[in-house]
């Protein structure tokens, strides 16, 4: 009997993005369940570990047969709902990210480098957070876009702030001067392209530093789809305050240069201290990982390596799991 999969949608972006990505990739009959929380939500997950009091009434109300044989879910705030629907059905979980409680408690854990996620026979590590195996066909505007850029083309993909983490703007500005002169030299194109959380400030800095420069162009809004873009790059610039845009630059198979960011002023003391709180995120050992790997390097020497895709490794966990009695 094919499974039927239930994938718990939060509040970001990019985390439903590896949801849906993995749940189109297995083929089977997905249902997306949005969750919305409750003001207070920390506070109910502490009083009920195993239920979902920490979500609205009309999110509760999802909850509902007929029941799911898989429950797919990202971090921590959906685990309690997980746990519910185990209880209820018996469905098998798989948790990304950082649950932030025993793996052994899931039937599988994906996460990536810059989590620590205990060892455990149900965690399994991946060089890369989740992404598309293949980008999407370009339209025919999309196309006469990217055919009036004279090559190559390098993209500078701008992210913002982040928790404990911010855009260095001087460096960013340096940064886009020196791909734009490269760019120049090889007659070609720079594209810098911002994010929704990308700072005014960040913007100002990158549009004065390529003031002039008649092989680059600032961009923010975009005319085509980011991931027809990023496909079609020939380098991808990153800033790195963001895992999934540093995945999904990796996972185009072009060269890849990281950006630094600075640590948030409010957070500076205790990343410097190397004092970073336990059990929490630490963007640099995703950073490191990807040097070691050998899937990026500097926006003066980008990199590019090879990698078995995270979502392929994923879809085949699942279906061992699925398989198993």
């Amino acid at each position: 009997m094919t499974p039927r999969v239930w994938i718990l949608l939060g509040p970001h972006r990019g985390d439903n993005n590896q949801l849906r990505s993995l749940g189109q990739a297995l083929g089977w009959p997905v249902e997306e369940k949005p969750l919305a929380y409750k003001r207070y939500w920390r506070s109910w997950r502490r009083i009920g570990p195993a239920q979902p009091w920490l979500l609205t009434r009309d999110s509760r109300a999802l909850l509902r047969p007929p029941w799911p044989d898989l429950v797919i879910g990202v971090g921590r705030r959906s685990v309690p709902v997980a746990r519910w629907i185990r209880r209820k059905c018996g469905a098998k979980l798989v948790r990304l990210g950082n649950p932030r409680i025993d793996p052994a408690r899931f039937d599988l854990v994906l996460t990536t480098a810059q989590y620590p996620v205990p060892d455990a026979p149900s965690v399994i590590r991946l060089p890369l957070a989740i992404a598309p195996v293949s980008p999407p066909e370009p339209s025919a505007d999309e196309l006469a876009f990217l055919a009036g850029l004279p090559r190559p083309l390098l993209l500078l993909s701008i992210g913002g702030t982040t928790r404990y983490w911010q855009i260095d703007e001087p460096t960013l500005a340096r940064s886009a001067r020196t791909l734009a002169a490269r760019a120049a030299a090889s007659g070609g194109t720079l594209l810098a392209v911002t994010s929704p959380r990308t700072p005014p400030s960040a913007i100002a800095a990158v549009r004065a530093a390529l003031a002039g420069e008649l092989s680059a162009r600032l961009l923010t809004e975009l005319p085509i789809r980011f991931p027809v873009l990023l496909a079609a790059a020939d380098e991808n610039h990153v800033t790195a305050d963001s895992v999934s845009m540093l995945s999904e630059a990796v996972a185009a198979g072009k060269p890849v240069g990281i950006i630094p960011v600075e640590p948030d002023p409010s957070a500076a003391n205790e990343l410097l201290a190397s004092r970073y709180p336990e059990g929490l995120r630490d963007l640099r050992r995703f950073w490191t990982s990807l040097e070691q790997l050998g899937l990026a390097g500097s926006i003066d020497q980008p990199r590019q390596g090879n990698f078995d895709h995270p979502l392929d490794t994923a879809v085949a966990a699942i279906r061992r799991i699925m398989a198993a009695p």
